[in-house]
């Protein structure tokens, strides 16, 4: 069956980009319209790789210790070429910023935590001058990367867990953190607080941020302050768009909640044409018209889990990477008649969605989706779970005696009961012993004891084991039980999303 409209845009797989030994953890283009832009990938492989795409060869940099989490391109461009970026940063579990010289590939400086802590993620300003870094010990440090001084400018406290995205926008910063909230900050302020915060704005932890400036038709309507737009990615499964202006209030304003993918969203990227990727670990990413909220395309992206994504700048390539170990390149083709088409084509979508989930999982939208079939609106919030619970009187009260309704609905019921009675007698099967320890998810288990871990925490060498089991290897010997190379330090970090993840596994099985 073929649809009565082209689809909005198409992708073509166009280089796969091999040479990273462990997880791509990031892949960034330069922000530049070269016709040839930069992409940088850094890996738990503890490298940095510069590629060239005209002909895939890569510059690989060497420094780091550990594992390389984020990257990022200062905006300042070569004083001798305006087409190319003269820094990037990149920063490690080993515990430092390293601030790069791409001209020369060499590293200009290094800058610490006072804790020592992994930095997570780092990100310039706009002009390119203030460094912002995080990382496990909760902090957001300052860094005026024109100074001589080796000493943050300012650090910012509040969260209480670690912190794994950030973003500037105007003069302002957004933070997420394993905890699940959202924060706020000002950068030119003594204030080193936050001046907003979302205190659940993902269930199970926040895992990754992007950001869009306003557009100039924005500018028009908001002539003071136009919100920017800021998307968000979590262990729920979920990415959310929200509004943040950049005037006194400082509120941020959920304005909507996109839902399909069945793992976690590990990434998100703004591209050009209202349009938003995001990748997560169903091994998908999907592309997404973020002004509607309209689905507009899923596709097969790895092997495994897709880490990481970013638009080029004129958003006709994006680029992926995964634990699969390699960095794919896709094509973005455009179809010219998008706008024509992109009404249509979401009001056959949202037909089908309440058909492809079980009536227990259905959202408000989904089950008046479903009414519309019998042609009944309703101002009534119902989800499925409340036409589950409900009698046949009530149903009939609700929707006029509707009798055709109310035999699609016990059919649906009967479907849904059938449902639950075999995942019952499935869970009573089931259980958490040496016979079926095969169907545990491998990060759950301690890669010493190979066991279903109780209390995970993070070592220095960037991986989970179960407390007792690496204090226990680390007064022993002072090497990586996966890498065999000597630890640093001994400090250990509560992997708390993990934990919660292991719990929620435990209670459902």
């Amino acid at each position: 069956m073929t649809s009565d409209n082209p689809p909005l845009l198409s992708v073509q797989l166009v280089h796969t980009l091999r040479g990273h030994t462990s997880d791509v953890n990031a892949v960034i283009f330069s922000p530049t319209h070269s016709t040839s832009p930069l992409l940088a990938s850094c890996s738990s492989d503890k490298t940095i790789r510069l590629w060239n795409l005209n002909d895939q060869s890569s510059t690989t940099l060497t420094r780091h210790t550990y594992q390389v989490h984020c990257l990022a391109f200062s905006p300042i461009l070569n004083d001798t070429n305006d087409s190319k970026i003269k820094n990037m940063a990149s920063v490690s579990t080993d515990g430092t910023c390293l601030l790069w010289d791409l001209t020369t590939i060499s590293v200009l400086k290094e800058y610490k935590h006072d804790s020592g802590s992994p930095i997570r993620v780092c990100q310039f300003s706009s002009d390119g001058i203030l460094l912002a870094t995080a990382g496990d010990d909760e902090l957001i440090n300052l860094w005026d990367i024109t100074a001589s001084s080796s000493r943050p400018v300012k650090t910012l406290s509040g969260h209480s867990a670690s912190i794994v995205a950030l973003r500037f926008f105007s003069n302002h910063l957004i933070s997420g953190s394993f905890y699940g909230d959202l924060k706020v900050w000002v950068v030119n302020s003594s204030f080193i607080g936050p001046v907003h915060f979302e205190r659940e704005a993902h269930d199970l932890g926040v895992t990754c941020l992007d950001i869009v400036s306003p557009s100039s038709t924005e500018s028009q309507h908001h002539h003071h302050h136009p919100p920017h737009l800021i998307a968000s990615g979590g262990n729920d499964n979920h990415v959310k768009i929200w509004h943040c202006t950049s005037s006194s209030k400082h509120h941020l304003t959920l304005v909507r909640t996109l839902k399909k993918h069945i793992c976690a969203v590990m990434c998100v990227s703004f591209g050009i044409k209202h349009y938003l990727a995001s990748g997560s670990g169903d091994k998908t990413i999907i592309i997404w018209n973020y002004d509607t909220g309209h689905f507009i395309h899923q596709f097969d992206a790895h092997t495994r889990y897709v880490t990481c994504c970013s638009f080029s700048l004129d958003g006709h390539y994006l680029a992926s990477g995964s634990n699969d170990r390699v960095v794919n390149i896709w094509k973005i083709n455009y179809n010219d008649n998008e706008n024509e088409n992109d009404e249509t084509n979401h009001k056959k979508s949202k037909k089908q969605q309440f058909q492809l989930h079980s009536i227990d999982q259905w959202t408000n939208e989904m089950v008046q989706q479903w009414l519309e079939q019998f042609h009944i609106k309703t101002k009534l919030s119902l989800t499925g779970n409340d036409l589950l619970s409900k009698s046949d009187n009530e149903i009939l009260e609700l929707f006029n005696n509707n009798e055709q309704l109310l035999n699609e609905l016990s059919s649906l019921r009967h479907k849904h009961f059938i449902k639950q009675i075999s995942l019952k007698k499935t869970n009573e099967n089931s259980t958490l012993d040496e016979n079926n320890k095969e169907s545990i998810p491998n990060e759950f288990l301690c890669p010493i004891t190979h066991e279903l871990m109780n209390d995970p925490v993070c070592a220095s060498d960037g991986y989970t084991y179960e407390r007792k089991a690496i204090e226990e290897w680390l007064t022993k010997q002072k090497t990586s039980p996966l890498m065999n190379l000597s630890i640093k330090g001994t400090q250990l970090y509560s992997n708390k999303v993990l934990k919660m993840l292991i719990d929620k596994y435990v209670q459902q099985s």
